[in-house]
Parts: structure tokens; C-alpha cells; sequence
């Protein structure tokens, strides 16, 4: 075999396998946009439909923040909110980019119902943590349009409560109660597209969450339903496409992110 037949035969060879990793890495692909983002296989692996807003690497986070923290949880727990704001600001002067501490600060002025202050917190949450903290972005949402008049001030301390409920169903009915009576009160609507086993009044409430102009962290939820009633009707590459633009549009929140792609993962493997 001369040098010639050999580099040709070799040039042959490094052909096939370059299509085949293409074809490999093309086949792997399970969403792109119009932008060129897209999402593989790979990157939907190991998602728990979870997200730890605990993070502490990077924050230079003092044991005795953490300690005040820890303290102040135990004195609102007990209803003790003055010391519990005293070790909370405590805490924020050891840790001023720690967001914790911040947002259980607007939590305890929540139930103190200093709705002024407590508006004040969680928008300072939420500049510190854009992608999400918590409930902060829903809390923010609705204490400014309470300020602001469009919702009967003290309405997202009393929706706060249906984190206390026993039953799905008794969540279901209190958020439809408060529907009836404010319309556009979008995190209500997020409860009933969850809750629902009705799956036309899933997206009914979806839609309608959706154009009640809500909360990034809000909004997500409804989008995830959606996209799990339109795989249950067959329309899969519609799902799919609903949870891809979620996941790689840049205002998602983190913990959004993570349950949509849990919720992609099972739709591919399922189908």
C-alpha cells in the first residue's frame, strides 16, 4: 500500500467518525431557539427538580451571622419578632451579601403586618438574589401592587396561609375563593393550574395566570402546567418547546429552571 492509498484511506476513516460524533451530538439535542440557544440530553441529567438557595460558598458568611440567624429563626418561631429583627440586622452587618437574613426580615415585619417594611425587604431580597430567593419575587409582586392599591392591603399575608393548609383540595378552594374576589391575582392562579386534576381547568388558569402580568418566579409554574397538560393531549413538541424557552430565557428563575427540567427530562424519556 503506498503513502498515498494510506492518507486517503485514513482521511476516509476521520470522515465517518466526525459524521458520526455530528450525527451522535445532533441526535442528542432536545431543544433550540431561534437565537441558536439549545438544550441536550446531557444537560437535563441528574435534575431533581430542586434548587438550594442556601448557598453559602463565596459569601465570606461568619459562623456567628449564621449563629444570629439561626437564633433570630428560633425567636420569631416563638413570636418573639423584636429579638428577631434585632439579630436579623445583626446578622446583615456581618453578612452584607447574604440574603437570608434580609429575607426573613421582611417575613418577620409580614406577620408584625408592616407591610411597608416588609415590602422594603423582600425588594431588597430581591436585588441581592435576581434569579430568585424563596417567595421573595411573588412577596415583592403583590405587597407593591397592595401599596399601590390594585389588592386589598394584607391579601398576600392571608394567601400565605395556604402553605399551612392540610389538603390539596382545601388549597384549591381558597384559591379559587380569592379569584372570585380578585381576578388578577396571579399567584392564586399559579395554585389552581397545580392543584387541579381537571386538566382543561389547569391551563384555563394557567392562561389566565400568565396574562394577570406576573412575578418572574410566579410565572413559571403556570408555563411548567401548561406544558404537562399539552404532553398529556399529545401535543408534546409544543410541551417541549414551552419548557426549552423557559429554561434558557434569561429571567427564569433558578428554582424554575430546575423543575422545568425535570419536567422535560421525564416527557423525553417518556416519549
Amino acid at each position: 500500500m503506498n503513502k498515498s492509498m494510506l492518507i486517503s484511506i485514513i482521511m476516509i476513516i476521520l470522515s465517518i467518525s466526525i459524521s458520526n460524533a455530528q450525527n451522535e451530538n445532533t441526535d442528542n439535542i432536545i431543544f433550540k431557539d431561534k437565537k441558536g440557544n439549545q438544550i441536550s440530553l446531557d444537560d437535563l441529567k441528574g435534575s431533581t427538580g430542586t434548587y438550594n438557595w442556601q448557598i453559602m460558598e463565596d459569601k465570606n458568611i461568619s459562623n456567628e451571622a449564621q449563629q444570629l440567624h439561626q437564633e433570630a429563626r428560633q425567636h420569631g418561631g416563638n413570636g418573639e419578632y423584636d429579638l428577631s429583627i434585632k439579630k436579623l440586622k445583626k446578622a446583615n452587618k456581618l453578612a452584607p451579601d447574604w440574603a437570608y437574613p434580609i429575607y426573613d426580615l421582611a417575613f418577620t415585619y409580614l406577620l408584625q403586618q408592616d407591610f411597608s417594611n416588609a415590602l422594603k425587604y423582600y425588594q431588597m431580597t430581591d436585588e441581592m438574589e435576581p434569579r430568585g430567593f424563596f417567595t421573595a419575587k411573588t412577596a415583592h409582586w403583590s405587597l407593591k401592587k397592595e401599596k399601590e392599591g390594585k389588592f386589598n392591603e394584607g391579601l398576600y399575608l392571608a394567601f400565605m396561609q395556604i402553605e399551612w393548609m392540610n389538603s390539596e383540595e382545601e388549597k384549591l378552594e381558597f384559591a379559587k375563593t380569592i379569584v372570585d374576589k380578585f381576578p388578577e391575582y396571579a399567584p392564586a392562579w399559579k395554585v389552581i393550574a397545580s392543584k387541579s386534576s381537571n386538566n382543561e381547568e389547569r391551563l384555563v388558569a394557567a392562561e389566565k395566570g400568565l396574562n394577570a402580568d406576573p412575578d418572574e418566579e410566579t410565572k413559571g409554574m403556570p408555563l411548567i402546567n401548561k406544558a404537562l397538560v399539552k404532553d398529556v393531549q399529545e401535543k408534546t413538541e409544543e410541551a417541549k418547546k414551552i419548557l426549552g424557552e423557559l429554561i434558557v430565557n434569561e429571567e427564569t428563575t433558578l428554582a424554575n429552571i430546575e423543575m422545568a427540567k425535570l419536567v422535560l427530562l421525564s416527557i423525553v424519556e417518556r416519549n
